[in-house]
């Protein structure tokens, strides 16, 4: 069910609710109520029947008993009256007396006919002079004779109902006050919802700073650590964005300078210079086209942009993809690449970024390798972890810059580098940046062929997901 307004929602469903229980609790009450005096009744009826045995007994032993006296107009007893002459509904209980032969031995002034054929003790009703009765006969084992008390069934319901609507008033007073009591309850309940809302529309665009959770209720909590969560992210965001544009501009301030100057040179000079030139513009123009794809590349790779489509990922197949795609860089400079045999490993990762990386990793080994050098790929199991590592002969990395060419922008010898391949200083950043998306690690360390030895540990999945993975990969 989809809910537009919570307010409305709880407003409905709440007073409804109560609504319904009310008149189930009203009408289950009543009824109760009811039954009960009817049981209240009932018992006064055979305890009336019983004290007139006991006190007629010896008048009929006697043969003395007759009817007895009473006034003829009690309906209008009330107040003062009916405290000296008895009650109002005292008329409305009648009484027989019979032999065993059904003869009448005494009754009440005002008793109706009541002619029992076959009497049984107990409670029954019967119709007589237009009223129902409802009657208890009792049998005196004693003196032989049936004592009868009746007492008009609509007198008993008039009584009964107004007993039980008195029983059940309270609460149908007080439902009024129990909706209007649920809807400040509802209001009061929603206000810490609303005062969040409008703490938040208040806010400035600028400002990610997280709730303060002091005040908020512990049902609020795991929505506002939520927003906390995604302020604090949306703040990196900003932050990484403003750092990324401002190092793209600086980054790109100097190729442009430089293709301007060569361009003006080519315009200005003669043939030999404007030639010289012209092959200036055209190396600033590739490492400006160099930049823009690392850049590109960076971008893709932020946590915001970066999709979590983790899959299983074969790094054999992925090492064997990369040196596809890298292969004729290394075939120009008469390299060797190869990838050492090893244990089949699957992990979790997005095979986007992990390609990324990797095939910044190899083109790295193959572009600062001489000519004629090995460039080797190799897999390898270590406890619970992958190690993937790339290994190469080139000059390698001095050890004081191992930490600082995971920054941006940085190079080591910058544009003066001994191998005089040009770069942007990005691209470790960006493995550096995958890998941490994926809970790994990177070390770099002196290769067993003399030059830079780069790995990377994963962590190894168990062996039943593994089973998996390899059954859904073929």
């Amino acid at each position: 069910m989809k809910i537009k307004s919570l307010r409305r929602f709880l407003f409905t469903w709440l007073l409804g609710t109560v609504a319904i229980a009310g008149c189930f609790a009203t009408t289950w009450g009543y009824l109760a109520s009811r039954h009960e005096v009817e049981e209240l009744f009932d018992a006064q009826m055979a305890q009336y029947a019983r004290i007139l045995d006991q006190l007629t007994a010896p008048a009929i032993k006697e043969g003395t008993a007759s009817v007895v006296p009473f006034f003829d107009d009690p309906d209008n007893w009330s107040g003062s009256v009916a405290g000296r002459m008895g009650h109002k509904y005292e008329a409305k209980l009648f009484f027989q007396i019979m032999d065993d032969d059904l003869q009448l031995i005494a009754r009440s002034k005002s008793a109706p006919d009541l002619y029992l054929r076959d009497p049984e003790p107990g409670f029954y009703n019967v119709e007589a002079n237009g009223y129902l009765w409802r009657l208890f006969t009792l049998y005196s084992d004693a003196d032989h004779h049936w004592i009868i008390v009746a007492q008009r069934d609509d007198i008993r319901s008039e009584l009964g109902g107004v007993i039980a609507l008195q029983s059940i008033l309270p609460f149908l007073f007080t439902l009024p006050v129990l909706f209007l009591l649920v809807g400040w309850l509802v209001n009061r309940g929603l206000k810490p919802v609303k005062q969040l809302s409008f703490e938040l529309e208040l806010r400035e665009a600028n400002d990610l700073t997280a709730i303060d959770l002091k005040d908020i209720p512990k049902e609020l909590i795991p929505l506002t650590h939520s927003v906390n969560s995604l302020l604090s992210r949306l703040s990196s965001a900003f932050l990484r964005e403003r750092r990324f544009t401002a190092d793209a501009a600086h980054e790109l301030r100097t190729p442009l300078a430089g293709l301007g100057i060569h361009l003006e040179n080519a315009k200005s000079g003669n043939r030999d210079e404007c030639h010289q030139a012209l092959i200036q513009a055209k190396s600033g123009h590739q490492r400006m086209v160099h930049l823009v794809e690392q850049l590109l590349l960076l971008a893709r790779t932020t946590p915001d942009s970066y999709t979590t489509r983790f899959q299983p990922i074969d790094l054999h197949k992925l090492c064997q993809t990369v040196i596809g795609d890298t292969i004729h860089l290394a075939l120009s400079k008469h390299q060797t690449v190869s990838l050492t045999e090893g244990p089949k490993e699957i992990i979790w990762g997005d095979r986007q970024g992990l390609e990324i990386m990797l095939n910044n990793l190899v083109r790295n080994a193959i572009l600062y390798t001489p000519d004629e050098g090995i460039v080797e790929l190799g897999i390898s199991r270590f406890h619970e972890k992958v190690l993937l590592f790339v290994a190469d002969s080139g000059p390698g990395i001095p050890e004081e810059q191992k930490e600082r060419v995971f920054d941006r922008f940085y190079r080591g010898g910058g544009d003066r580098h001994s191998s005089s391949t040009v770069g942007a200083g990005i691209g470790l950043s960006i493995v550096n940046h995958i890998v941490q998306l994926h809970n790994a690690a990177i070390y770099l360390d002196k290769s067993a062929h003399g030059g830079l030895k780069a790995t990377v540990t994963f962590s190894r999945m168990s062996s039943q997901s593994s089973d998996l993975a390899s059954t859904l990969s073929r």
